[in-house]
């Protein structure tokens, strides 16, 4: 029998082929291998790639599953930091489902989930996220609002970052505020 990482890597592989289904499965069996082994974190972690496959594949009902799976085991274990990756997935899946609304509401609880242990970078990607799902509604401000919050998590801003920052703030400045 092949170790859990094997299976794993199996199924990133598959995965980074866009084999979606295939590594669904990979990602099952090496699931399965960590709950043998009572390795929960291990295993939940599969389940959440499990759910990445069936989004990219666009099998709701079971990337839901599979995410809803994840996020119980990391509750049970208390990180918080690995449920908060999971709520964003969620969100994912809504915005693939195309539920703008609900896509927002968890993409806005994951923040808080990721904000509250302060893994600054990760709430800093979901923000992102959440400002690209504002501008395909059209909504330019809160589009703004939210990339401007996920800028504003960066403990060491890139270049890019800085340059981005000024840009954004120019409108205040010119106007007074």
């Amino acid at each position: 029998m092949a170790s859990g990482e094997a299976l794993r890597d199996e199924g990133m592989r598959l995965y980074r082929e866009e084999r979606f289904e295939e590594a669904a499965a990979k990602f099952a069996d090496a699931q399965a291998v960590f709950a043998a082994g009572d390795r929960l974190k291990d295993a939940a972690e599969q389940a959440n790639n499990r759910g990445q496959s069936w989004r990219q594949a666009a099998r709701w009902e079971e990337a839901l599953a599979a995410f809803q799976e994840a996020r119980a085991v990391f509750q049970s274990l208390g990180d918080v930091a690995s449920e908060g990756q999971v709520v964003g997935n969620l969100g994912a899946l809504a915005d693939a489902q195309g539920k703008p609304d609900q896509a927002s509401e968890f993409y806005m609880e994951a923040i808080q989930l990721l904000e509250s242990v302060g893994e600054h970078d990760l709430a800093q990607s979901t923000y992102t996220a959440l400002s690209r799902l504002k501008l395909k509604q059209g909504n330019w401000l809160g589009a703004i609002g939210a990339f401007e919050s996920g800028l504003a998590q960066l403990e060491k801003p890139s270049l890019t970052h800085r340059v981005v920052r000024r840009l954004l703030d120019m409108p205040r400045r010119l106007i007074g505020g």
